[in-house]
């Protein structure tokens, strides 16, 4: 008898079209919330979205849901990779520096530090703008006397770098100095606009920095520092990025793959391994349940034409032994040699004809069916 289709949102997700159908699912939720929203969030929702919901609408197989997850990894990555490199090429706030105490007092002294245009190529001549208050410098050290103080402009592709020998940066990165000298004579003024300008060399996302360096009167090879405020790791600021989207996302798509793996793949199949484990437990206890059914039904005598034989005929398993001894061993079919019935090894007489069998040797198989006339 043929089964009767499944029907419904079951019957529909259990079907080839509705397990592709849940693949993109999957796909499309989790690269919504990875990209959008936040990847510790991404964690629950792609196991919900991953396991939970296929195995709610019966595609329970273990192969399909590790291949439904693969699908995800594989194609959430470079998806999300597009949306950060979209957010990374949008130029950022302007920056100054700390304006707090002791050395900075009622404001900053760098103020709205940019760096124009924020993308271009090895060609583009880029700008560094930054404006000047030295009202809000402390008046406790001396800011009379502006000879030998310069404002520092540190571009490279190492993030924060203020020289080019830095541990951290390892070796061969890139890196662009440029002073902006003051002298008694060109002292700022409130308000004034120191401009850089220069040529990024390759390819890149970079970073920048600056420093103003006031002399300390009171000790001149230590002089005061003022540093805008950058990242919160290397107090580096962005740009420019020379190369544009494809720079971006070639420098950003192994970074996010790495996250994408260790952040949503090991939870999902940690998870998957524990569904494996007791599904492969229910699946042992059906078969032993099984088994034990098939041990029964074989235990019972039954007729020629496979149905039981009527009560009180004599026949029946074999009596129990005494505690502890070993079960009758297993043995092929038997047959009446009179009328070819199948009977039980051990049995006196045959349960249709009545037969006498004890001259059957225990045990030994006869050919099944009536006997030849």
């Amino acid at each position: 008898m043929q089964a009767e289709p499944r029907r419904g949102f079951r019957g529909f997700f259990q079907s080839r079209v509705g397990r592709i159908v849940l693949i993109v699912i999957a796909v499309g939720v989790v690269f919504g919330t990875y990209a959008y929203v936040a990847t510790i969030l991404a964690i629950p929702v792609f196991l919900l979205i991953g396991l939970g919901l296929p195995i709610y609408f019966g595609v329970k197989r273990p192969r399909y849901l590790a291949v439904l997850g693969l699908v995800v990894l594989v194609a959430v990555a470079p998806l999300a990779t597009v949306i950060f490199s979209q957010e990374l090429l949008i130029p950022p706030g302007t920056a100054s520096s700390a304006g707090a105490a002791p050395y900075e007092v009622g404001g900053s002294v760098l103020q709205n530090a940019s760096v124009s245009p924020f993308s271009g190529t090895p060609t583009t001549m880029f700008t560094w703008n930054v404006t000047l208050y030295p009202k809000f410098l402390n008046t406790s050290f001396d800011t009379t006397n502006w000879s030998n103080a310069s404002l520092d402009l540190f571009v490279s592709s190492c993030p924060g770098a203020t020289s080019a020998n830095l541990a951290y940066c390892g070796s061969g990165y890139s890196f662009i100095l440029d002073l902006h000298n003051f002298t008694e004579a060109s002292r700022p003024g409130n308000g004034t606009v120191v401009t850089f300008q220069a040529r990024v060399p390759a390819d890149g996302i970079w970073s920048w920095q600056m420093e103003l360096l006031l002399q300390n009167t009171s000790n001149l090879s230590t002089p005061y520092k003022f540093e805008l405020v950058g990242d919160p790791t290397y107090d580096g600021l962005e740009g420019p990025i020379v190369g544009g989207f494809p720079v971006v996302y070639d420098a950003l798509l192994v970074t996010v793959y790495e996250i994408d793996l260790v952040y949503l793949g090991i939870p999902f199949y940690f998870i998957l391994v524990i569904y494996m484990w007791f599904k492969g437990r229910e699946a042992r206890h059906k078969d032993a349940v099984a088994r034990a059914e098939r041990a029964k039904a074989a235990a019972r005598p039954t007729t020629a034409s496979g149905k039981p034989p009527p009560e009180g005929s004599g026949s029946g398993p074999p009596a129990a032994g005494p505690p502890g001894a070993s079960p009758p061993p297993a043995t092929s079919e038997l047959a009446c040699p009179s009328c070819g019935a199948v009977i039980y090894p051990n049995e006196p007489k045959c349960w249709k004809c009545g037969a006498s069998l004890g001259t059957i040797p225990n045990g030994a198989p006869l050919k099944s069916g009536p006997p030849s006339s």
